[in-house]
């Protein structure tokens, strides 16, 4: 029968051929040469959808041998044929890929394999996907974008559908390699010219001309991520125009408010536009409020509406957003919109003003089953924000094992890791990812690299809870240590290993936000309701809501760039977090998208507040002594901790202890990034200092007095560090500009002419709780106090930028560097040097003073001998080595004109070489691995648990550990501590 079937079929009389075949369609099922002949029949006769259904069938059957023998190669190659079918594979080949996935070596393992198969299976952009992710993740983010831009520029031959569902592919894997380039500082093309990424017009592919939403998508995020903003803009501009539909048209004013993953200085070009273009769809908008005709079309009203009402908040657009909502309210009594109005709870409950009307909506909608994948989703949503989890288990219950796999219960794992069930939360999300990744032709990149992200965040939750609950909780704590950590992130920057070492000693230990720690209650109910008192949605729970007290003196301005709390100031903390976001020192306060974060912060910052209030009066009423443990003193929400303790706390009773990485970074020049140490300090206590990471003036004072001895062997010790490239490593030999600059120098000097010389910063690095100097109001004050001070003098300024301005790993994709705060013109006695021109050590001979806001370049400049003048208030703080401070404008500029001494401590390179020597050691920053922190902005997550590390602790203990428990408690001091 088959051989003549195959005869008529080349024939040409398909007709015939299947019915023919017709009879053998029982007998098919399970074999595989029937199954494919048919679909090539189905192809002949017109019945596409019936072939794909036929091959699906056919590349099901043949999954099960290369599952049992775990043959990546061979479940690549069946993946990539399942894609041109548009349909799935059976789950249990999505699980297996995610579970490779999420290690480092199964994706060394895919990679291989992925390899293999792109040759036989070129046009598989879900192989691409795997590829690029993979090769990505290994640290080949350069060569996996590339692949796609090449891909995405020539696409193979394929049916219309197919090929749309295939660039999507491409592009959404384009962005996550981008993602990852940026989060290892980097750019996906070598020279961060994404502009040259973008695909000419008249290029042609195998098929002809890329269509033009595939041009104009490819060049758009292109355009987005290579900070081409007016570029991508218009782009944006130019698909409203051509979009022909309201939804469409949203869609696009959405896409104008798509902030890049490096920020620009400011959006506010955005909004702009996003407001004119909204502004002209009155009349369209206003036919939302019609009754529609059918369950269809509310369904698109509905959908239309949601879309609308998050444009209106993020747009402030409180009038359009009260209509939008008053029409909610107005539908969710009419049956019509009953089974489609599971978007709206989810919707409304995004404002903390609307979660009342959002769960009377969602009263009148839940009990009905969700119809599709979207209705569970937002069911999901809504309950996280409305902290419902009895309902949310109880709805889970109801869903059959299929739904129970889709995307929409992602939300449903946050709320399992929320009430500290991150095994269940794990064991689902390998679930969910399984069946995301089973079907080839709709994988979402985008989506899929976020789970495999959510992985390792919940190993190591998992990790950390066994570690965790290995020290009960006391249950008559001695004292209490509050940490603050808002997320994973957070928490494993903190402590850990001493945090139990503290339950250990009868301190309970309170995680204020849920999903982090284990819920471990000390028994004392009023101690225990601060446990998890905190969302990671920022809500308060009930209970807190009604403990805590009310914030009263809190004055949140995020337009004005000003927070204050009764006597506490922390506009500065503002800036800080300002700064950094967008990496620049000047900042507009005007841009929309800055005043939601730090007006995030705020609110969160209002939170802790609520919180840190509470545990004080318990203190007070005559409970245990609180700690309050944190991150940072001069970012929001942490630098209420420090202030707040200063003004109204207690060293002993009521503190604040700051933690952080060991200042290890200066002496392995950034050549590891992960912290191997760590340091903590009582900052109520040692009120005058800004970090843990700096020695107390004093303690470093009683250390040189009692180190003396051994002056010779640390000046030899330390005496290569001015040697150390840290600008010109890459530059060699020196480039010309500088042998000019040189040459210049020398001349100036022959002439009598004295050189001083102002060292930059990278301008968002700060970290003070506030700013200025005796002299100085801020940074930017002082550098161009120093240009006007030389002019008409035989002073040659020398301002040296510093080299991290050119390091993304620390600079993080400036926007604005040092020389741009020049507000003075400059005169012929003032050269800028290049970054990359001249080390510390290259100065020694040339360089008469040097110039100083703050920084290390004290201490190499202190060890060179030659006198510098420290300006921010801090910098004599951290580095108390024996330069001079000013105290007025004229001594300053006196200074700089060298018509008056300058006069440091006779032993102030002895003084910088025992510094060293006193940050180096590590009875001061103590031996602290443990758990993955990092000690630059390069990105190391999820995090990880060091098993060396924990079997040597398991072992025989860590002193260090025990040292660290000691200096918060106050049991023992830090190097130098005095009586």
């Amino acid at each position: 029968m088959k051989g003549p079937t195959q005869r008529l079929r080349h024939g040409g009389l398909a007709g015939v051929a299947r019915r023919c075949l017709k009879p053998l369609v029982a007998a098919a099922s399970r074999n595989t040469r029937l199954l494919q002949m048919m679909a090539r029949t189905a192809d002949l006769i017109g019945a596409a959808d019936r072939a794909a259904r036929l091959r699906a069938i056919r590349l099901r059957h043949l999954a099960p041998k290369h599952l049992e023998a775990r043959n990546l190669t061979g479940v690549l190659e069946l993946m990539a044929e399942m894609e041109r079918t548009g349909l799935a594979m059976q789950f249990s080949t999505g699980r297996l890929l995610a579970d490779e996935l999420v290690t480092a070596a199964g994706r060394a393992r895919l990679l291989e394999a992925a390899r293999d198969v792109r040759e036989t299976c070129p046009d598989s952009a879900f192989v691409s996907h795997v590829t690029a992710l993979c090769q990505a993740m290994e640290e080949d983010h350069i060569a996996a974008g590339h692949t796609l831009i090449a891909e995405m520029n020539d696409p193979p031959t394929a049916p219309k559908w197919l090929r749309a569902r295939r660039f999507r592919i491409l592009e959404q894997s384009w962005r996550i390699v981008d993602l990852i380039a940026r989060e290892r500082m980097d750019w996906a093309d070598e020279a961060g010219d994404y502009e040259a990424l973008a695909i000419s017009s008249t290029e042609t592919s195998r098929q002809g001309p890329l269509e033009g939403g595939e041009l104009v998508q490819s060049f758009k995020e292109h355009a987005l991520q290579g900070r081409m903003r007016d570029t991508y803009l218009d782009i944006c501009a130019k698909e409203f125009n051509t979009a022909d539909s309201l939804p469409a048209r949203l869609s696009a004013i959405e896409a104008m408010l798509r902030t890049s993953i490096r920020h620009i200085p400011d959006y506010s070009a955005s909004h702009a536009l996003a407001n004119h273009y909204l502004d002209g769809l009155e009349v369209e908008i206003s036919t939302l409020f019609n009754t529609p005709p059918d369950e269809a079309a509310a369904e698109a009203q509905v959908l239309t509406l949601c879309t609308l009402l998050l444009l209106a908040r993020r747009l402030n657009r409180p009038e359009l957003a009260a209509r939008i909502i008053a029409r909610f309210e107005d539908i969710s009594q009419e049956p019509l919109f009953l089974p489609v109005l599971w978007p709206v709870p989810a919707a409304l409950a995004r404002d903390p003003a609307c979660l009342t009307q959002a769960g009377r909506i969602m009263s009148r909608i839940r009990h009905q089953a969700p119809r599709i994948n979207r209705d569970m989703q937002n069911f999901f949503r809504w309950a996280q924000l409305a902290q419902d989890d009895a309902g949310a288990e109880a709805f889970f219950g109801t869903l059959s094992e299929t739904m129970r796999r889709r995307a929409g219960c992602l939300y449903y794992v946050n709320i399992l890791q929320r009430q500290g069930r991150f095994d269940e939360a794990r064991t689902l999300l390998r679930d969910i990812h399984g069946q995301a990744l089973a079907n080839p032709s709709k994988v979402n990149a985008v989506t899929s690299h976020g789970m495999i992200k959510r992985a390792g965040e919940l190993d190591f939750l998992i990790e950390t809870a066994q570690i965790w609950q290995s020290v009960p909780q006391p249950t008559d704590p001695q004292g209490l240590v509050v940490i603050p950590a808002r997320n994973i992130d957070a928490l494993r920057r903190y402590p850990l290993m001493v945090l139990l070492e503290l339950k250990r000693r009868g301190w309970a230990v309170i995680p204020l936000v849920q999903g982090l720690l284990p819920f471990q209650p000390t028994g004392r109910p009023e101690i225990d309701l601060m446990v998890g008192s905190l969302t990671p949605n920022q809500h308060l729970t009930a209970a807190a809501e009604a403990a805590f007290p009310a914030l009263t003196g809190f004055v949140a301005e995020p337009a004005r760039g000003r927070l204050l709390w009764n006597d506490l100031d922390f506009s500065h903390a503002v800036w800080e977090d300002a700064a950094i976001n967008r990496r620049r020192y000047d900042i507009s306060y005007d841009c929309p998208e800055l005043q939601s974060y730090l007006g995030m912060l705020m609110d969160w910052t209002g939170l802790l507040a609520r919180a840190l209030r509470y545990a004080h009066d318990l203190e007070r009423a005559g409970g245990p002594p609180v700690m309050h443990m944190s991150l940072f003193n001069a970012r929001l929400p942490d630098a209420i901790y420090a202030a707040y303790a200063r003004a109204h706390g207690d060293p002993e009773r009521f503190f604040h202890v700051h933690v952080a990485n060991g200042y290890q970074n200066y002496f392995t020049n950034f050549t590891t990034n992960m912290s191997h140490r760590f340091v903590l300090r009582n900052t109520t206590r040692a009120r005058e200092t800004r970090s843990a990471s700096f020695p107390r003036p004093a303690n470093f004072d009683r250390y040189l007095a009692a180190i003396r001895p051994e002056l010779p062997q640390i000046r030899a010790r330390f005496a290569h560090t001015t040697q150390v490239r840290r600008s010109t490593r890459e530059a060699e030999p020196r480039a010309p500009e500088a042998e000019a600059a040189l040459a210049r120098i020398r001349d100036w000097k022959s002439r009598g002419g004295h050189v001083a010389c102002a060292f930059g910063k990278v301008v968002c690095d700060s970290a003070v709780p506030f700013d200025g100097g005796p002299v100085h109001r801020s940074m930017k004050d002082w550098i161009n106090h120093c240009i006007r001070a030389v002019r008409d003098s035989d002073t040659l300024l020398l301002i040296k930028p510093h080299p991290h301005e050119l390091n993304n790993q620390i600079a993080t994709f400036l926007t604005q560097y040092f020389t741009d705060l020049f507000e003075e013109p400059l005169n012929d006695n003032v050269l800028v040097l290049g970054h990359r021109w001249f080390d510390i050590h290259d100065l020694a001979d040339i360089v008469d003073l040097g110039l100083i806001y703050n920084g290390t370049t004290a201490v190499e400049m202190g060890l060179l001998g030659i006198p510098c003048l420290l300006s921010g208030h801090f910098a004599p703080i951290d580095y108390p080595i024996g330069h001079p401070v000013v105290e007025t404008a004229e001594d300053f500029e006196a200074a700089l004109r060298f018509e008056r001494p300058v006069d440091a401590a006779p032993d102030l390179a002895d003084r910088a070489a025992i510094w060293l020597d006193y940050m180096a050691s590590e009875t001061f920053t103590l031996p602290y691995r443990y758990h993955a922190r990092p000690v630059t902005n390069t990105v190391m997550y999820p995090p990880w648990w060091v098993a060396e590390d924990l079997e040597r602790y398991h072992r025989s203990g860590d002193p260090a550990v025990q040292t660290l428990a000691d200096r918060a408690l106050g049991v023992s001091g830090e190097p130098g501590e005095g009586p």
